[in-house]
């Protein structure tokens, strides 16, 4: 009887895609991560985005799955992270005389992880380039303003 076939590896992930696995690991498995940890993990987000290759969107409509319920992933962060809540910030870009806005750094989260898991879902089902592109468009369009708050939050509780 002949061997069976071995499935190809998996594509090694990039640096990119190694740093958004380890963010996301941290947001739900082992002990919850301090305040400095959880710090540390969103600015190496953002260091991932300044040293990835901007990558190009692929020619290719597939979406990742949406979820089957919105509020799971907010209902566990929640959980994990009990003393987060909500948050002033102001637009900097605003008026002086602007009045402030809030936050909320469950929401934060949940916006961040969500995003991400769709960049791993494009990087395993597309290809590294249309992740890549994914990753910093998202970034600049969505969750980098959630990850720059988020950050000041936590420096905020932290000092």
């Amino acid at each position: 009887m002949n061997e069976p076939i071995s499935a190809a590896p998996a594509m090694e992930d990039t640096p990119t895609i190694a740093a958004i696995r380890r963010f996301l690991l941290l947001l739900e498995a082992g002990a919850p991560p301090s305040n400095a940890e959880l710090a540390r993990a969103l600015d190496e987000l953002a260091m991932a985005y300044h040293e990835a290759p901007d990558g190009s969107p692929a020619d290719d409509d597939r979406d990742p799955p949406g979820d089957d319920d919105i509020r799971t992933r907010r209902d566990r962060l929640g959980e994990r992270f009990p003393d987060y809540g909500y948050y002033s910030f102001m637009d900097p870009l605003a008026p002086f005389d602007q009045d402030g806005l809030v936050g909320d750094a469950i929401d934060d989260l949940d916006e961040i992880a969500h995003e991400l898991e769709d960049v791993i879902w494009r990087f395993e089902n597309i290809g590294p380039d249309d992740a890549h592109w994914q990753f910093k468009f998202g970034y600049g369009a969505h969750w980098g303003r959630h990850l720059r708050e988020l950050s000041l939050y936590l420096h905020a509780k932290i000092w």
